[in-house]
């Protein structure tokens, strides 16, 4: 399994590079010289993802046996970039060499210094063993391999399994988003039933592995809400007689950002708790010097969500971007008073009143002047910034604004591209699904002397969202009735009806998408991969 997961990860697939490109026919070489896959090479099927500027493909490898049931385990096969290596980025895929170049790199490190302290301890231990996507996500794809190829060994196989291995998770989701209307047609073709799907994505524990050490019944939700402040510009020599829109976004984000109770939810569980929201784009969008204040300033948040729905997204930041801006309004005018008392002569800001839209009421009211102007907006952003959603976010805003009449204070509420709804696990109906995993988590735990358990969310973005979606049509239009740009994942298309049960089980480590990402070694490459092999024996052959 090492050995393996060493030989995927050095296997650079980068996101949006020739490298993922050209992944899975690498994966599908190594599959192919499986004994089973040599004799039933129609079996692979290399998915290209339709209208991707980038030329991908998906891989699905179907292993059959016999009768109707089948377990799909599935990941991608992504990574993110490796800048952050500096110096190191030469071996960041390379984990052996790695491993031995951070640790020189650390040698003086004392403890004082926790991060790099705690990384050079963990190598140091030989626990953990680092490189770019070696956790998220090459290690659990050799999991998924491992199974595959030993239930393909010459023997009476009783199920069927396709490992499933898609491109862009890292990006857009462009290859799930392929995947998941493709896979009910695909197996109802072979006449295959789906019993369970088996996310293989990889979990973070900064601790002793306990939090790490779970199978996920669900993953959360995320949207990408934006906040376009609008002012009133100005001679930057008389900023009282204008509003700066960038004190009013900043005092949202100040409010917003990392705070744990400015968007607070139902725990969907007692000690189960999404991340808070953070600020991803704060942006004003000239190019060129102008002693003129910015008419609108652009902040998109991360919203990580376990039981929020967009409505209550949406009526959350309203209210702080509301309460931000009477704040501002309050702070300019004590400034105004104070410079006022000072220079003996009366400077005043002008009388506003905050008003909160939303991204439709905006477009209502530029379309009564400029009809048509939406699409126009975005035929013009898709032109000017075709690989960047978020940019055309911004396009559109920019350009419907001068038809508007609004005048701040102001600020326009929407969402951004990507947008993934919650996963969600059916306890009732999959009751038996749950009783099964928890009896077999419950004896795999015993026998290794670590507990191994059963938690509702998994706490990052993952393509589960694709896979058993949890919002409503309702939902999913508002979401498309509050964006500038069209977004794929909130269409019907992208949604698996398949209905059985989704989990995620993979590997544990600590800072993946970082310069220290590291994976634990014996419970990645020997627990972990028992335990999935005895799941998916247990789907498939209930009775023995």
């Amino acid at each position: 399994m090492q050995a393996l997961s060493i030989l995927l990860t050095k296997a650079s697939s980068i996101t949006d590079s020739a490298g993922e490109k050209a992944f899975p026919a690498f994966l599908h070489s190594l599959l192919a010289k499986i004994p089973y896959f040599k004799a039933n090479p129609g079996d692979i099927w290399l998915q290209n993802i339709e209208g991707d500027p980038k030329g991908r493909s998906n891989l699905f490898a179907l292993a059959r046996g016999s009768g109707q049931d089948c377990v799909v385990l599935t990941g991608h096969f992504d990574v993110v970039h490796t800048s952050m290596y500096g110096s190191l980025e030469p071996w960041a895929f390379d984990p052996e060499i790695l491993q031995r170049k951070i640790l020189e790199s650390l040698e003086s490190v004392k403890a004082k210094d926790e991060g790099p302290y705690r990384l050079k301890t963990d190598l140091e231990s030989g626990e953990f063993l680092p490189g770019r996507g070696l956790l998220d996500m090459k290690a659990g794809l050799a999991a998924g391999i491992s199974v595959l190829s030993s239930f393909c060994q010459p023997r009476e196989r009783k199920g069927n399994i396709l490992f499933l291995v898609v491109a862009d998770e890292e990006g857009s989701s462009r290859g799930m988003k392929a995947a998941a209307p493709a896979l009910t047609p695909y197996l109802v073709e072979r006449g295959l039933i789906a019993k369970a799907i088996i996310n293989l994505d990889a979990s973070v524990d900064q601790e002793s592995g306990e939090q790490g050490r779970a199978v996920f019944a669900g993953s959360v939700g995320k949207a990408l809400p934006f906040a376009y402040f609008i002012g009133r510009c100005t001679h930057a020599g008389a900023p009282f007689d204008g509003i700066n829109p960038v004190l009013l976004a900043s005092e949202f984000a100040l409010e917003i950002e990392s705070n744990p109770d400015a968007l607070q939810e139902r725990q969907a569980a007692p000690g189960e708790e999404a991340p808070p929201p953070t600020v991803l784009y704060f942006r004003e969008s000239r190019r060129n010097y102008d002693v003129t204040t910015p008419q609108a300033v652009f902040c998109a948040l991360n919203v990580l969500s376990h039981t929020r729905n967009p409505e209550d997204i949406i009526e959350g930041i309203g209210k702080l971007a509301d309460a931000a801006m009477k704040r501002s309004i309050s702070t300019l005018r004590e400034r105004a008073s104070a410079l006022s008392r000072r220079l003996s002569w009366q400077f005043k800001i002008p009388a506003s009143q905050p008003a909160v839209l939303e991204f439709g009421e905006y477009v209502k009211l530029a379309e009564r002047t400029s009809p048509g102007i939406l699409e126009s907006a975005r035929s013009f952003a898709a032109a000017q910034f075709p690989d960047d959603k978020v940019q055309q976010t911004l396009s559109v805003l920019q350009s419907i604004l001068p038809f508007s009449g609004l005048e701040g204070p102001a600020v326009v509420l929407g969402f951004a591209p990507p947008y993934y709804a919650r996963a969600e696990f059916d306890r009732e109906t999959h009751a038996s699904f749950l009783e099964m995993l928890r009896s077999e988590l419950s004896k795999y735990s015993r026998e290794i002397g670590k507990s191994i358990r059963v938690r509702p969310y998994f706490p990052g973005i993952s393509d589960m969202s694709f896979l058993s979606p949890s919002d409503s049509a309702e939902q999913r239009a508002f979401v498309r009735d509050l964006s500038p740009v069209a977004d794929i994942s909130s269409s019907e298309e992208t949604r698996l009806k398949v209905g059985c049960p989704v989990v995620n089980l993979g590997p544990w480590g600590r800072e993946y998408h970082q310069l220290g990402e590291r994976i634990h070694r014996h419970y990645s490459f020997e627990e972990m991969p028992q335990l999935l092999a005895r799941l998916v024996a247990a789907i498939l052959e209930p009775e023995a």
